[in-house]
């Protein structure tokens, strides 16, 4: 038996009243145990679920048990309750599954949860609670963020209730039936978080900052290392080719800093260059490409359409022939509304007309597959969809561009991170190295697809209810939407109703404020199991305050 070194093991629960019961005690089990567990091992699975056949000395000894750490619930009388996590592959549901892994969701560390039995004396939940908080505790602790298990098909509709996902078929024979289901730490946190004492606990639909994976989190924990070092070189090299692989990215910059000063970097390309600047904008964030035009001093037009609104291909060229311009500067993914702009056409209307573009893909590289072919000029940035902490700047560009020493400031110079080493200033190994663990752990397609899937949920849930985002149709990006709040709902009271029920949306921008709009996103690492309860309950919030305002 897998057994605890911690000096203090136990920890007791609140009731159902919020009185803590000092009798009930959590805790990890010992060798003395053992008895009391095949004691209540039989009981559960021999004698009230027919799993297994009765014996005459009342105990059953599980086969795994040896490399099993048992959670135990025990009160002054003995032991009312226990739950089996184990950590080491091969699983029991590996033996009864064909190819596990494939049912699961790529890219988490697993372990395997057994053994669920509880006194029938104290099943009101506090004792289910308690178990299951300890669990939360533990595999946080071991580094685990996912568990498989069978549950009998009698309590399904619990399990589901905490989030569990069934898949696969039954297993186990016609008399002792078991679904195979997974949970995620995130969904069971979201679906039963509060009455684990995880209140705070909110799953993340933020354009920014987002969830990290595992990976990524742990890079940030390593100790640093130096800019000039070969492991820094090595993380850098992963992002070059990671990005390569995924965008088709040539070239690729990377900056100590956020978007803005990525499109500073484009923008001072572009001055070097002297050329002739068409800027699109139908959101804030085109807003922001025409002042950063302005600030560089560029000789530029600005094409203005509303907000959420599409371009319009033949106004692009004809501005492309009148202003005779030969630079397109261009939000892909507008976050503001959640338009995500026609690339393919932009793209072939710049070329016609015989200018480059330069792409804004701050929020699309990570949520939709596109290619870099015939962009002269991206930027992104490592705080969203690529999935790590903000304060990297990326620029990827088609050439090497001339040094500049005389016409562009130093530390926007692109050239100067393009040749060497690529490392001309100072740079932090562990956001580099948290990157390049994010994009070369990530399952790209299979998260694209996913981002599709899920976003096809959200907008389905919310227009049963008659609630549509601010884009929708084929100019809708799928990672990101806004949402108008009826009349009579304030946004704060809108995001903390939300965040009440586990769901942490976007909402203190002052472009959102101005609006009344709240943003879902499918960015980072977010949770795919906690996407249909969020939109449930944002679908609730706004049904109900439309009621109230007699919409």
């Amino acid at each position: 038996m897998a057994i605890s070194q911690e000096p203090d093991r136990r920890f007791a629960l609140a009731s159902d009243r919020g009185e803590v019961e000092p009798s009930l005690l959590f805790e990890l089990a010992t060798e003395r145990d053992l008895d009391e567990i095949r004691r209540l091992n039989h009981r559960t699975f021999a004698e009230e679920i027919p799993q297994h056949a009765r014996r005459a000395d009342g105990r059953l000894v599980d086969p795994f048990e040896r490399d099993t750490v048992f959670i135990l619930a025990r009160i002054a009388t003995g032991l009312v309750g226990m739950l089996a996590l184990r950590t080491t592959r091969p699983f029991s549901l590996d033996h009864k599954v064909d190819a596990l892994d494939q049912y699961l969701p790529p890219g988490r560390r697993v372990c395997e949860v057994r053994l669920l039995a509880v006194d029938p004396s104290k099943r009101q939940g506090i004792v289910l609670r308690g178990l299951l908080a300890r669990l939360v505790k533990e595999c946080d602790a071991r580094g685990f963020d996912l568990a498989v298990l069978s549950a009998t098909v009698r309590q399904t509709r619990l399990y589901r209730h905490l989030g569990c996902v069934p898949f696969g078929p039954l297993v186990g024979p016609p008399e002792a039936s078991y679904q195979p289901m997974y949970v995620t730490r995130e969904a069971l946190l979201a679906h039963a978080g509060r009455a684990l004492g995880h209140a705070s606990a909110t799953v993340c639909f933020l354009t920014g900052p987002v969830s990290m994976p595992l990976a990524a989190r742990r890079a940030l924990r390593a100790p640093p290392s130096s800019h000039r070092g070969e492991a820094f070189a090595a993380d850098l090299a992963r992002v070059r080719h990671g990005l390569a692989s995924l965008i088709g990215a040539r070239h690729v910059a990377v900056f100590a800093g956020s978007g803005t000063l990525a499109n500073d970097v484009v923008a001072a390309q572009m001055a070097r260059d002297g050329a002739p600047v068409l800027v699109l904008t139908n959101g804030e964030f085109g807003e922001r490409l025409a002042d950063h035009a302005r600030r560089h001093r560029l000789s530029h037009a600005v094409l203005q359409v509303p907000w959420g609104t599409p371009f319009d291909l033949h106004t692009v060229d004809s501005e492309l022939q009148r202003t005779q311009a030969r630079w397109l500067w261009v939000v892909h993914c507008e976050t503001s509304t959640g338009m995500l702009n026609d690339l393919d056409g932009l793209r072939d209307t710049a070329a016609r007309r015989g200018a480059q573009m330069a792409l804004d893909a701050a929020s699309s590289v990570g949520t939709v597959p596109f290619h870099l072919d015939g962009v002269a000029l991206a930027s992104t940035v490592s705080g969203k969809a690529l999935g790590a902490v903000a304060g990297l700047s990326i620029v990827c560009s088609a050439e090497v561009p001339p040094p500049s020493p005389c016409a562009i400031p130093r530390y926007l110079d692109l050239a100067a991170y393009l040749t060497g080493d690529g490392v001309p200033f100072t740079q932090s190994s562990l956001l580099v190295g948290a990157l390049a663990e994010a994009i070369a752990g990530t399952d790209w397609p299979a998260r694209l697809t996913a981002i599709r899937r899920l976003d096809h949920v959200l907008r389905d849930r919310l227009a049963a209810d008659r609630h549509h985002a601010v884009v929708s149709g084929a100019f809708a990006s799928p990672a990101v939407a806004s949402w108008q709040l009826p009349p009579g709902l304030e946004l704060d009271e809108l995001a903390e109703r939300m965040e009440s029920q586990g769901f942490a949306l976007s909402w203190h921008s002052s472009y959102l404020r101005r609006r009344r709009w709240i943003q879902t996103a499918l960015m980072g690492e977010f949770d795919r199991d906690a996407v249909a309860p969020m939109a449930d309950a944002l679908a609730r919030e706004l049904t109900r305050a439309g009621r109230v305002s007699g919409e």
